[in-house]
């Protein structure tokens, strides 16, 4: 009963904010479930979540009144997550059908020029969408503690090392097809996304969605192992990195790295704060999102 209380109380607070659903056809046709929200004749923001999340990762920016009024909010679920569709083959999720869905997204809601704005997983997706698609039709890039894979591809983990061989462990369970043990791991997961502990009934509500990846989705998306080195000098648009240099998902050290290697990027550090810095330092956030998208439609 509880879960249904939860998902109704959610849903009420989003729809007060005149969300926008919509199906899209993906990369092969895959639909993806879309949300719009806000001001249709101001600058676009593009969301995109990360590895097992949904739209819903959103929600403080989606209900946000300064967003809203001032900026066209769109986001949606990663094929594999949420409402969208769920195929079964590793190769439906590849760069190709990463970066086609964004571009489908993009098509789809009449935006040219959004701002990008992925996190964790959604690092990677967007290097797919500047691979396939160049930067021509977005304004920038706000990339929230996410990999891109500039450097090259990622080595492969120091299992001689106890905690990171512990984590890895964890994180494979979020791929085993057994329940009980892929809801325990998932549980780890949601726990880690954020420095301090989140109320009760929000970690509730980001454990339930996350549940809806999965496990041959997670395992699949473990495989895409990208190498964007050849993207490096490529991404000409306006980038803003935004970290918490407490993360316990993907080292804050990953975003000075990326700071190197995109000429002219900024990188905004939130001090003791982790994985989803959205979550954690919402008004700071925004504020700074806004700012950002502002400048980036001027250049």
């Amino acid at each position: 009963m509880r879960f249904f209380t939860l998902i109704a109380a959610l849903v009420f607070s989003l729809n007060a904010h005149a969300l926008e659903f919509s199906t899209v056809a993906g990369h092969g046709g895959v639909p993806l479930v879309v949300v719009q929200a806000g001001n249709k004749q101001g600058p676009a923001i593009l969301f995109i979540h990360g590895y097992s999340q949904s739209y819903l990762s959103w929600e403080k920016q989606l209900s946000d009144p300064a967003l809203l009024k001032d900026f066209h909010l769109i986001a949606f679920d990663l094929r594999g997550h949420g409402a969208s569709g769920k195929p079964s083959n590793a190769e439906d999720y590849t760069s190709e059908a990463w970066g086609g869905d964004v571009n489908a997204v993009i098509k789809a809601t009449g935006e040219r020029k959004p701002v990008l704005v992925p996190w964790s997983y959604g690092g990677p997706v967007t290097m797919s969408y500047v691979r396939h698609y160049g930067v021509a039709g977005i304004s920038g890039i706000n990339l929230v503690a996410g990999g891109t894979a500039l450097g090259g591809a990622n080595p492969p983990p120091d299992m001689n090392d106890p905690a990171l061989k512990e984590r890895m462990g964890r994180f494979m369970a979020m791929t085993n097809p057994d329940t009980s043990a892929n809801l325990a791991a998932t549980k780890w997961f949601v726990g880690s996304l954020t420095k301090q502990p989140l109320p009760a009934a929000e970690t509730e509500t980001i454990l339930i969605y996350n549940m809806l990846t999965p496990a041959y989705v997670r395992a699949a998306m473990f495989k895409f192992q990208p190498n964007n080195k050849d993207l490096q000098g490529k991404i000409t648009v306006p980038v803003l990195i935004t970290h918490g240099d407490a993360d316990g998902v993907v080292p804050y050290q990953t975003s000075l790295d990326t700071k190197a290697l995109i000429k002219g990027s900024t990188l905004s550090t939130y001090k003791d704060i982790g994985h989803a810095p959205f979550l954690e330092a919402p008004q700071r956030f925004n504020t700074e999102l806004a700012a950002f998208v502002k400048k980036a439609n001027k250049k």
